[in-house]
């Protein structure tokens, strides 16, 4: 498949067949994720691919728990929200990622403290580069003719998750990817034209 007809044809999938996904098909979506570009080659990104039922269950409930704290109104055990969703998917990918100190951010923390908080909060490269790895998987998923929603939602209860799934400092809970066969498609939203967002100086 073209990669402009990827980019193209990939949307945010919310409903998921039962067919669980083979692993040699996931293991190319993570291949292509390790061809994105990654700042100092640090290839920071790592795929914890979550099929078990029981672990899914457990960390919708983790999530469904805290929204239900926040909100003040249970989630029934059944619903599905955009928060939960990975866990009605046959597979949730829990990406984790390892920071990233370039030499500059280096120099910035010794010889300019304030510069470099602000840098570590409004660029991080570390933090760009999974983003990457991560846009990468979701193409290489639908070329493959797989669904994904790459979700922030669950890491309203990212403590908690991370626990359930033993991820330590310093690696991170980054984000959650809902994998599957595509199940009743949503009709593809329009995207604004290049030349509306586009600026030659």
């Amino acid at each position: 498949m073209d990669v402009f007809d990827s980019m193209k044809g990939r949307q945010s999938i919310r409903r998921f067949r039962k067919d669980p996904v083979p692993h040699d098909k996931i293991l190319r979506m993570v291949e292509a994720a390790t061809w994105a570009p990654s700042a100092g080659n640090a290839q920071n990104a790592r795929f914890l691919v979550v099929e078990d039922p029981a672990l899914l269950a457990r960390m919708k409930g983790i999530v469904d728990n805290l929204l239900s704290r926040i909100t003040g109104k249970e989630v029934p055990p059944d619903k599905i929200n955009y928060h939960n969703l990975f866990a009605a998917a046959p597979a949730a990918v829990c990406v984790v990622g390892k920071p990233y100190e370039s030499a500059t951010d280096r120099n910035l923390r010794e010889k300019d403290p304030e510069r470099h908080r602000m840098r570590r909060y409004q660029v991080n490269a570390g933090l760009q580069s999974v983003a990457s790895a991560i846009t990468q998987f979701l193409l290489a998923a639908y070329s493959l003719g797989y669904g994904t929603c790459w979700m922030t939602g669950p890491l309203v209860a990212k403590p908690e998750l991370e626990s359930a799934l033993s991820i330590r400092p310093p690696e991170e809970l980054l984000a959650v990817i809902a994998l599957g066969v595509p199940d009743s498609p949503p009709p593809k939203p329009p995207r604004r034209p290049p030349e509306e967002i586009t600026d030659f100086r």
